[in-house]
């Protein structure tokens, strides 16, 4: 009896051993399991599975001070993940760096890292930057700016007989990187076209709602010939607005948003919206390729590894496309292995659209 007890034992822990996770990744996600961070959670899990990494997600659902609080649990919990992935939304980056200082978990920074004022501030207190050990961010101020274009170019041909176009930019908020890097975009567009008035930019705080009651404001006041929207989310609640004003929408009034949701796929396919920018909600996995790497390579003495990705449009050229490959939201079907250096034995990351469709399988 005694005999069968111990095989029994032996096999259950080779079972185990067998199946155990690499190592251990711990999100720390501004959001909530819907919209936008919903997405960058569901890419980030994919790849976890797919590369065998035991990954736990704390959601914040855009709580104030809502990281620092799932953060600070887990800190107490004890038996810390090999990896925090950490988001700088509102430049809370900071704090959480200070609650992690002196754990042995690293870091790696999404979608937002630090500003330089932050990493000054943080090393006058003496916190170790040494364990931000990798970063990965999309190129936000091209995609602001590309944006743009595509809404000058859409209301010059709807409106040939007006000397001006008139622009109204909500932004997301006035303090995220993301928010301030698509701003910044969208100003640089404004001042490349001088027959373009840029009426109001109005944060929103990411929010439909609170872009629904901006707009309606403005719109009742003064003529508006393109709405530029941060996100997907903030274009529909402009989009809403406009048609309660009687403006119709793709004659009167076009709009563009950022996000690649499948809402907005459908809306650029029914001329609803002229864009959707994006893929971004992708460095959820993306981050899971770059932890892998390091993991595998640490002995290499590759410390640190900070990428910068492009971001695509899907435009009416392109939409079907999308929406054939991406458009049912299935994101295990993607093998990520395929991403990595250390799989792969690339020199170079490719996580550009064209790589995503690819890897999709789609038919072209």
């Amino acid at each position: 009896m005694a005999v069968r007890f111990l095989c029994f034992c032996f096999f259950w822990t080779l079972a185990y051993t067998v199946h155990a996770a690499d190592f251990r990744v711990t999100f720390i996600n501004p959001g909530g399991s819907d919209g936008f961070w919903g997405e960058v959670s569901k890419t980030m899990s994919a790849a976890a599975a797919d590369l065998n990494i035991e990954l736990e997600i704390l959601n914040a659902d855009r709580q104030p001070y809502g990281m620092e609080t799932q953060l600070q649990q887990r800190l107490d919990r004890g038996d810390l993940p090999d990896y925090f992935v950490l988001v700088n939304e509102y430049q809370a980056g900071g704090r959480l760096l200070q609650l992690l200082d002196g754990t042995p978990s690293k870091v790696l920074f999404l979608l937002n890292n630090l500003t330089r004022k932050q990493q000054d501030i943080l090393e006058m207190r003496r916190i170790d930057l040494r364990k931000i050990v990798a970063s990965i961010v999309p190129d936000n101020e091209t995609a602001g700016y590309q944006l743009a274009l595509s809404l000058f170019e859409a209301a010059r041909a709807l409106h040939p007989h007006h000397d001006k176009i008139r622009l109204l930019a909500l932004t997301g908020d006035t303090s995220t990187p993301a928010a301030l890097l698509r701003e910044t975009g969208m100003q640089r567009a404004v001042a490349d076209n001088p027959d373009v008035d840029l009426v109001h930019a109005i944060p929103v705080n990411w929010n439909e709602d609170l872009a629904y009651r901006r707009a309606k404001d403005v719109l009742e006041r003064t003529p508006v010939h393109a709405v530029w929207g941060a996100n997907d989310a903030i274009a529909f609640g402009a989009r809403r607005a406009a048609m309660e004003s009687g403006l119709a929408v793709g004659d009167d009034v076009v709009f563009a948003g950022l996000n690649w949701s499948k809402r907005a796929m459908d809306a650029v396919q029914r001329k609803e919206m002229i864009m959707s920018h994006g893929g971004h909600f992708f460095a959820g996995a993306w981050a899971i390729v770059l932890l892998r790497d390091h993991f595998f390579r640490v002995s290499k003495g590759e410390v640190h590894v900070d990428v910068r990705f492009k971001m695509s449009p899907i435009t009416l050229e392109n939409v079907e496309l999308y929406l054939e490959s991406l458009g049912d939201g299935n994101w295990d079907k993607i093998d990520y292995s395929q991403f990595c250096k250390t799989r792969t034995g690339r020199s170079n990351y490719d996580f550009s659209a064209e790589a995503i469709l690819n890897a999709a399988g789609a038919q072209r």
